[in-house]
C-alpha cells in the first residue's frame, strides 16, 4: 500500500527585464527545480527510506519568472511495523524543512557548525510535528544535507547580483537566495564525521572507459561489472601518457597498484570511500 504526498510551493527568479543572456536564468530556474526536488526527497526519506519522488509544474506566471509545482512524494507502507503520521504532519515537515534549509543557503552559511546546526533544527521540526517517535523515523544524513545544500547553491552562480530566487508555500517564504553563498567543504564534512579511517591497497585490473586526455579529471574504468571514476596520480607514468610516449584507448587495460581509503564514523557506518591510482604497473592492450 502506498500513500502520496502532494507538497506544493512556488518558485520566482527575480531579475530586470532586458537583461542580457537570458538563457542563463531558465538555466538556474531548471536547476533550482532540480535541487528542489533533491531536497524533498532527502527530508521525505527521513520518514520512511522507501519513498519516490516526482516533480510537475502546476502554472507559470510571466513578469519575473515565477513557476508553481507540486512535488508528488509516494511513500511505501510494505513492510513498516506502526502506524504512520498522517499526511498533513509529513507534509508540514517537508514544507518547513525545506524553508529552513533554503533560509541556510540565504544566510550564506556554510560552515561545519552551520550545518550541524541545520540538521539540528529539522530534528527539532520533526520532534514539533511527533514523527520522531515513529519507528520509520531518522534523522537526515548531513553528509547527503550537505551535498544537497550545495546543489541548490550552483543553480545560483550564474545569477548577477540584482537577480535572486524566491521560494514560498502554504506557510513558509524565503527570500534572497542570490549567488555569491560559499559551498560547503563537503572534505570537511567527512572530516568532522569521521572516526576510523582505513586505508588499503591492492593489485587490480582496470579496464579503460574513458582515459583523461586533459591531466584535469579522473579517468572512467570498469572493474568487474561495476564502473569506477579513479584519479591517476603516478606522475611519471602520466607524463608519458601525456606527451604520447604511452599510448592507451578505451578497450585496453591497466595493470594497477590502488590505494582505498574509507572512512567511517563512531556506529561504524561508512561515510566515504576514495580510489586513488598510486603506480600503474602493465598496459594490457585490447587484441
Amino acid at each position: 500500500m502506498n500513500k502520496q504526498l502532494n507538497s506544493k510551493f512556488e518558485i520566482r527568479l527575480d531579475f530586470k527585464r532586458d537583461t542580457e543572456n537570458p538563457s542563463r536564468l531558465f538555466r538556474s530556474f531548471a536547476e533550482m527545480i532540480e535541487g528542489i526536488n533533491n531536497l524533498d526527497y532527502l527530508i521525505a526519506e527521513s520518514v520512511n527510506t522507501k519513498v519516490k519522488s516526482k516533480i510537475f509544474l502546476d502554472d507559470i506566471e510571466k513578469g519575473s519568472l515565477i513557476g508553481r509545482f507540486w512535488n508528488a512524494l509516494v511513500i511505501s507502507e510494505d513492510g513498516q511495523i506502526d502506524n504512520s503520521p498522517n499526511e498533513d504532519k509529513i507534509e508540514e515537515y517537508i514544507e518547513k524543512s525545506r524553508a529552513e534549509t533554503l533560509k541556510f543557503i540565504a544566510e550564506k552559511k556554510s560552515s561545519v557548525q552551520d550545518l550541524e546546526h541545520l540538521k539540528g533544527n529539522l530534528s527539532k521540526i520533526a520532534e514539533d510535528k511527533n514523527l520522531k517517535d515513529t519507528f520509520n523515523y531518522a534523522e537526515p544524513d548531513i553528509l547527503k544535507l550537505a551535498k544537497s545544500v550545495n546543489i541548490i547553491n550552483d543553480s545560483t552562480e550564474n545569477l548577477n547580483a540584482n537577480e535572486s530566487f524566491e521560494l514560498k508555500s502554504a506557510n513558509t517564504k524565503v527570500k534572497e537566495i542570490k549567488s555569491g553563498a560559499p559551498k560547503i567543504d563537503i572534505d570537511a564534512v567527512e572530516e568532522a564525521l569521521t572516526e576510523n579511517e582505513i586505508i588499503n591497497e591492492s593489485e587490480l585490473f582496470y579496464l579503460i572507459k574513458k582515459p583523461d586526455f586533459l591531466g584535469d579529471s579522473a579517468w572512467g574504468f570498469k572493474h568487474e561489472k561495476k564502473s569506477v571514476t579513479v584519479k591517476i596520480l603516478d606522475k611519471d607514468w602520466l607524463d608519458e601518457f601525456h606527451s604520447g610516449k604511452v599510448v592507451v584507448v578505451p578497450g585496453d587495460s591497466l595493470q594497477v597498484l590502488v590505494r582505498q581509503t574509507s572512512n567511517y564514523n563512531r556506529n561504524g557506518y561508512l561515510i566515504s570511500e576514495k580510489l586513488e591510482v598510486i603506480e600503474v604497473k602493465n598496459i594490457i592492450h585490447n587484441s
